[in-house]
């Protein structure tokens, strides 16, 4: 992977703002929002959430009484998660370093996969999509939750909307310069897809089944259009 190391240096860097992130997702009670997605998954299923950052999902899972495999490949990420996690000792959690487009589990591991703003940051999507299909025990659902983070790049319409969301979140960079990973999103395929049409299309072709798509966010544009910016796909395994 020609950015997997500059990706992962970045996030480490950024995990400290991240965490205040999910801190105040948590303290206005942005977890509720995500319940219902994981109503009908029974109590202790494996779950693995990947590339769980400082651990917004994994806590919430864990809340559910899942036994959950929290995976990242930024070092600093885990250590934020792990320090979240703390707080609530009776978790069935373990955490482990890898890389979300190469698993080291076995087939048929898990009965749910969960993913949150992870997919578009990474080189090889599809790739991953497979292995994630690959992990997931027959009958096991796939949670995605991201966004169109990296159109603007390509896209007049979401370059306005970037301007307004940065302006947003400048006080969780906490210095950071996020020119890394723009010029890095340039290579990165995601970037030039307005989602989850893209998803929808490749988790068919991977495989899954009863796929659906839900609209989490959008933004109004001047001439009154609603662009999308975050969003859920959900998917099974036959």
């Amino acid at each position: 992977m020609k950015h997997l190391e500059e990706i992962r240096r970045y996030w480490d860097s950024r995990s400290e703002g991240y965490r205040m992130q999910v801190d105040e997702e948590i303290r206005n009670h942005r977890e509720e929002e995500y319940r219902t997605f994981f109503s009908d998954l029974p109590v202790g299923s494996e779950v693995l959430d990947i590339g769980c950052g400082p651990g917004f999902f994994t806590r919430l899972l864990s809340s559910l009484s899942m036994k959950v495999t929290a995976a990242d490949y930024s070092e600093e990420m885990l250590t934020q998660a792990k320090n979240l996690l703390s707080e609530t000792p009776d978790a069935q959690v373990r955490f482990l370093q890898t890389d979300a487009q190469k698993l080291p589990f076995d087939t048929d591991a898990f009965d749910a996969v969960v993913s949150r703003n992870l997919v578009w940051n990474l080189e090889n999507p599809e790739s991953a999509y497979r292995k994630w299909f690959r992990v997931l025990k027959p009958g096991g659902r796939l949670f995605v939750f991201d966004g169109n983070h990296y159109c603007y790049l390509f896209d007049k319409t979401y370059a306005d909307i970037h301007k307004a969301q940065t302006e947003q979140s400048k006080h969780i960079l906490l210095g950071v310069k996020t020119s890394v990973i723009d010029e890095i999103a340039e290579d990165l395929p995601l970037s030039r897809h307005v989602r989850p049409d893209w998803d929808k299309a490749v988790l068919a072709k991977v495989g899954f089944v009863n796929i659906s798509t839900e609209i989490l966010k959008t933004v109004e544009t001047r001439d009154k259009r609603l662009m999308p910016t975050h969003f859920a796909v959900v998917a099974r395994k036959p």
